[in-house]
C-alpha cells in the first residue's frame, strides 16, 4: 500500500472519529454506547495498571469513563482518539488515588481501630492477578504509576512528574527502584522453578 493510500485511509479514520465524537458530545446513546464499547477495556486496562487488583480501579475507570464522555466536544480531528482517551483515563484515575488516599488517611486520624465492626478501611487487593500484573502488584504504589505510565503509557519523566505532582528526582528515583524492584521479583521466581542464567 503507497503513501497516499495509508494517508487517505488515516484521514478516513479520523473523519470518523471526529463524527463520533460530535455525536456524543450531542448525548446521542448509540454514538455514547459505540464510543464506551470501543474503548472501555483499554479504560479499564490503564486503571487496573495505575490503581492494582483492587475496586478502585474499577470506581476509577467508571469515572474516567463519565470525563471521557463528557469531555467529547473538546476532541479534535488530528488526535488520535485512543491517546485521548488514554490521557483523561490517567487524569482521572490519578485525580482518584488522591481523594481517595486523602479520605483513608482522614479516616485513619479520626477514626479508632474499633470503631468499624469488620475493621479499618483496607486497600488490599481484592484478587491475586497472574503475569506482569502479578508483580506489578508487589510494588509501592508510587513506584507502580510511575512504571506504568512510563513503560505502558510513554509518557516522559517530565510529563510523569506534571501528572504525578512529584519532583522529576523524585520520579526517576521511582523508576530506578521499581525496575530494580520487579527485576528481584522476576529472579525471585525464576529461581523458583529452577531457572537458571545461560
Amino acid at each position: 500500500m503507497d503513501k497516499g493510500v495509508k494517508a487517505g485511509a488515516s484521514e478516513t479514520l479520523r473523519a470518523a472519529d471526529l463524527e463520533l465524537m460530535a455525536r456524543v458530545a450531542r448525548k446521542d446513546p448509540v454514538a455514547q454506547r459505540l464510543l464506551v464499547e470501543r474503548v472501555g477495556g483499554r479504560v479499564f486496562n490503564i486503571s487496573r495498571l495505575l490503581c492494582g487488583a483492587s475496586a478502585d480501579a474499577e470506581d476509577a475507570a467508571q469515572l474516567s469513563l463519565i470525563e471521557i464522555l463528557k469531555s467529547a466536544e473538546t476532541f479534535r480531528v488530528a488526535e488520535n482518539l485512543e491517546a485521548w482517551t488514554d490521557r483523561i483515563t490517567v487524569r482521572t484515575t490519578l485525580r482518584a488515588r488522591r481523594r481517595e488516599r486523602a479520605r483513608r488517611s482522614l479516616l485513619s486520624r479520626w477514626l479508632s481501630p474499633g470503631f468499624f465492626p469488620w475493621g479499618t478501611p483496607s486497600s488490599t487487593p481484592a484478587r491475586d492477578a497472574g503475569g506482569v500484573e502479578r508483580f506489578l502488584d508487589q510494588l509501592d504504589p508510587e513506584r507502580r504509576r510511575a512504571f506504568v505510565l512510563h513503560h505502558a503509557l510513554d509518557y516522559t519523566v517530565d510529563e510523569i512528574a506534571e501528572a504525578t505532582g512529584a519532583p522529576v528526582g523524585t520520579v526517576k528515583d521511582r523508576l530506578v527502584m521499581a525496575r530494580r524492584t520487579l527485576r528481584r521479583f522476576i529472579e525471585r521466581d525464576a529461581r523458583r522453578a529452577g531457572w537458571r542464567r545461560p
